[in-house]
């Protein structure tokens, strides 16, 4: 929840967690208060010892703590919550381990024995499909079968951790958005000749009679 605050610092804003930082504050040392009339901001106090509820109580919590704040301790800056931005994630997050979990217990067993906390079977088809485009675009073909099998197979195993994969994913769509962009394909596809074709071939079947 804290990645979703921000502070006013100078004449700009920076996220709370850097703020922090700067500061050698602890979060739990801080204090918060609302500002009447003004939406998800709030006015932020740092004190030790003092009582202070601190900017959350727990890891899991998804409100903001209020604190009790003296008349004479001085506000140290304005926090703005992204509690929208907040709420969807939560809401993402949930709904993409209820996926997980409901739509193969095999495939969740799977996630939750590696601990690498990420759906490892549909990165390797992230990993697998990436790297096709990407084939598509220089050489014009489809290579089904993958030259990197053992390196999928360890990605389907849970070898890696997320962050890594997730470099490595975006250096991908970086190459493949280069590749289209020097490519010489067609924008569209040539739809009379696949249309032939599938006829052609639907027509070989239909004499063979499913032989």
């Amino acid at each position: 929840m804290l990645s979703f605050c921000y502070v006013n610092e100078g004449q700009g804003v920076i996220p709370l967690l850097d703020y922090l930082n700067l500061k050698n504050w602890k979060q739990e040392d801080c204090g918060l208060i609302n500002i009447p009339h003004i939406k998800d901001i709030y006015a932020l106090f740092y004190g030790k010892q003092l009582g202070y509820k601190g900017i959350m109580q727990h890891e899991h919590s998804n409100e903001l703590s209020l604190s009790s704040i003296p008349k004479e301790e001085k506000q140290q800056t304005l926090l703005y919550f992204n509690k929208d931005g907040y709420s969807s994630y939560c809401k993402e997050y949930k709904e993409y381990w209820d996926w997980v979990k409901h739509r193969n217990e095999a495939r969740y067993q799977n996630t939750q024995n590696h601990g690498k906390n990420y759906d490892a079977k549909n990165m390797m088809h992230t990993f697998r499909l990436l790297e096709m485009a990407l084939e598509i675009a220089r050489e014009k073909q489809i290579n089904v079968q993958r030259p990197n099998r053992e390196f999928l197979l360890e990605i389907k195993n849970g070898k890696f951790e997320y962050k890594k994969l997730l470099e490595q994913a975006n250096i991908l769509q970086a190459q493949l958005d280069e590749a289209f962009k020097n490519s010489d394909l067609p924008e569209h596809p040539d739809l009379n000749y696949i249309n032939q074709l599938a006829y052609e071939l639907r027509e070989d079947l239909y004499r063979e009679g499913f032989h």
